[in-house]
């Protein structure tokens, strides 16, 4: 007796007396497990029959047994959505353990050769595919980076196995119950076993309750980046997600000041802003000014009028931004020492939540006192003091493993406490996640920290440690939850020249933030950004729509970035030199499906001609090529902007008499660079962008936000 689903490469066969779960691509066998429930002290046994059925199209298996397990198969665009399903027939609840839709499958076709797609649990946990085999070296700090409930070399939410040219992606469509997880068994040999998890920390099952376990897919048909925009777009769907049309831009205090903020810098810096006169938004305050950890409304010293701070702030045209970690609870904070009893515990002692000033805590999200504290604390925040921006940080906290005042899951308890904060500052106050559980965060923040800091150096190990390097590793591999699931917040930019970061690292960061279009912040004090510096920043503003990273499932550090400007075809491509030493870079406009174009070197800022564009960049350092189709009339290149302006050019037209029309969307003007074929020049002032002494054929135009209509005369 069997059930099964197909749809393009994609089979998934069940076999309910054996509960046994098989996955198939063009007839080959990739994974043969089975579905095992772990229910009260028991796994859930085989039964000799079930009753098949079917339903439009799913097709479903119920098991005659007591429990009546349910496992049903759905096929979609060459995916199959796997369902299971079951009920507590006894009249006292049960204790979940782990439900595992899929364990212990074997892999007979994965061998040596294989990669894997490994998603991290939090934000700064490492994300990159690695050859089956190698890890990412072990954590310092286990119970901030890792899920402790969870083997440390775990993917949570979405895994894929990876050889030549094919992919098999897995993930489950929703987190609001569950912190769940692959578990990928392999070494240089290969995959040797594969399970999908639904953790159910002990929590109760009730007499006559049916669990639903999270939807997982199944994907064996498309190539890993369509695969996960796949998965984005259908949790994105299941869980409400929150995504702003405009990604946030600004400044931020923590990494030049530290702890060591006051108000007088963030004057200092708010003042320096409106002389610069960057298009930066938003003013955030990090930590710092609060006493401690938990106690989030006793101020340090030099904040105690925040209100007034706030205001000036505001006065000034800004954003007012606010740092706080509202789960995670220092040792010798007056709410640990008042209140022991709002926080998660393991045998009556606080659990361990990894260390920052001292023993740090997690608060008990379900504690009735706790949530009201919880509330109080974010209606002051954001009705009396007044911030419309919060950065909310080691938000893991509320995840952890332990006791609870209530019975639920990790995940049930963790979108408890962001639920309360949401619904306390209400749905226009911007919430920015950060250490938090991505999967359960969705649908409850607008903004995602997506890798670990960036800091003032380019590398730091282990890969969760704050350094350049780490968070562009996870800024890659996760791109594709930008604009799905929330923006996408890369962490902040640092372009003062007093760091350890070279300009090539300054650079390369710079188009990251460009050219994928997350938030875009700065933390340098503003009076030590030199006009370099400045201008850097400058060119990655306004924040473009979205990029797309080349190269997902091929390495750890993806090497290509890609904007497009639907507009009129254009594109700039980022090639990255992540190696340790000087490398030849080319960017060829053929492997981006363009005939004859015109190339621009966007850090160069040189005319490239119409081939392919080629030179040695240094390490860590970035070739940025602008691209656009030729024409043999005027039109647009490359521009100031580090993305090509892609999505901030929202028309292009041709008119015969000469005229290029090009409506900008941005608050300020945008220069462009246009090619001027031989018999054209422009009709205004041109700038000389030539090289060698030739005459030029681009010209440099200043566009106005709007319409600009660019007049062009033959020679």
């Amino acid at each position: 007796m069997e059930i099964s689903a197909s749809d393009g490469d994609t089979a998934v066969s069940y076999r309910p007396e054996e509960r046994r779960l098989a996955v198939e691509r063009d007839g080959e066998t990739l994974l043969d497990g089975r579905v095992r429930l772990d229910v009260g002290d028991e796994e859930l046994p085989a039964t000799e029959s079930a009753t098949i059925g079917e339903s439009g199209e799913v097709v479903r298996a119920v098991h005659d047994g007591v429990w009546g397990t349910t496992v049903e198969l759905e096929a979609g665009d060459g995916t199959i959505d796997v369902r299971v399903a079951v009920r507590n027939p006894r009249d006292r609840p049960v204790a979940l353990g782990d439900l595992r839709p899929l364990t212990d499958a074997r892999a007979p076709s994965l061998g040596a050769e294989t990669r894997r797609y490994r998603h991290g649990y939090q934000s700064w946990t490492p994300t990159a595919t690695l050859p089956v085999g190698e890890r990412f070296p072990a954590e310092e700090n286990p119970p901030q980076m890792l899920d402790p409930a969870a083997p440390p070399d775990a993917s949570h939410g979405v895994t894929a196995l990876l050889a030549d040219d094919s992919a098999l992606t897995m993930g489950f469509l929703d987190h609001s119950r569950f912190v769940s997880r692959f578990e990928i068994d392999h070494d240089a040999d290969g995959v040797h076993g594969v399970s999908a998890v639904c953790p159910g920390d002990g929590t109760r099952l009730d007499g006559g309750e049916r669990l639903v376990l999270p939807t997982l897919r199944i994907d064996a048909t498309h190539d890993l980046p369509d695969a996960l925009a796949a998965l984005a777009d259908a949790t994105a769907d299941r869980m409400d997600a929150r995504v702003p049309a405009d990604a946030p831009t600004g400044w931020c205090s923590w990494y030049h000041y530290f702890t060591d903020v006051t108000a007088a810098d963030v004057r200092e810096n708010l003042g320096s802003l409106g002389e610069w006169g960057a298009p930066l938004d938003l003013v955030q305050v990090d930590d710092g000014y609060q006493t401690a950890f938990g106690d989030w409304r006793t101020l340090a010293e030099g904040f105690e009028d925040v209100e007034r701070l706030v205001d000036e702030v505001r006065e000034a045209g800004r954003t007012p931004g606010l740092w706080l970690a509202p789960f995670y609870v220092q040792s010798d904070s007056a709410l640990a020492a008042d209140h022991p009893e709002w926080l998660v515990t393991d045998d009556g002692d606080p659990v361990d939540a990894g260390p920052r000033h001292g023993p740090m805590y997690a608060l008990d999200t379900t504690h009735p006192d706790a949530r009201r504290w919880l509330r109080e604390t974010f209606e002051t925040i954001a009705d009396d003091w007044g911030f419309d921006y919060l950065k909310l940080d080691f938000l893991y906290a509320a995840a952890l493993p332990g006791e609870r005042h209530a019975d639920v899951t990790r995940a049930a308890a963790y979108r408890s406490g962001l639920s309360l904060v949401r619904e306390a500052v209400g749905d226009d106050t911007f919430l920015l996640g950060c250490g938090a559980p991505q999967g359960q965060s969705v649908g409850l923040v607008d903004a995602m920290r997506v890798g670990p800091d960036t800091a003032p150096h380019w590398r730091a190990d282990p890969a969760s440690q704050p350094a350049h390097e780490n968070a562009i590793r996870n800024v890659l591999n996760r791109q594709w939850t930008h604009r799905r699931l929330w923006l996408n917040d890369p962490d902040c930019q640092l372009v003062r020249e007093t760091t350890d970061l070279s300009l090539a690292e300054r650079r390369s960061f710079a188009a990251v933030v460009a050219l994928l279009g997350g938030s875009n912040v700065i933390s340098d004090r503003v009076a030590d950004i030199g006009e370099a510096g400045r201008r850097l920043v400058e060119r990655t503003l306004p924040p473009v729509e979205t990029g797309q990273v080349r190269g997902v499932g091929e390495r750890e550090l993806p090497t290509r970035v890609v904007a497009e400007r639907p507009a009129d075809g254009g594109l700039a491509v980022a090639a990255f030199n992540w190696r340790d030493e000087p490398l030849t870079l080319r960017v060829d406009p053929a492997e981006y499906g363009l005939g004859a174009v015109r190339v621009w070197d966007a850090f160069e800022r040189a005319d490239r001609g119409t081939g392919p564009v080629e030179r040695e960049v240094p390490a860590h350092g970035c070739l940025l090529a602008h691209l656009a189709p030729t024409r043999d009339r005027p039109h647009l290149v490359g521009s100031d902007h580090l993305a090509n302006l892609a999505s901030r050019v929202t028309a292009v037209d041709w008119d015969a008499d000469g005229t290029l029309s090009v409506t900008l969307d941005a608050s300020r003007p945008q220069t462009a660079v246009v090619a001027t074929p031989d018999d054209w020049t422009h009709a205004g002032d041109a700038g000389d962008a030539g090289i060698d002494g030739e005459r030029s054929e681009t010209t440099e135009i200043e566009l106005a936000p709007g319409e600009n209509d660019l007049s062009f005369e033959r020679r």
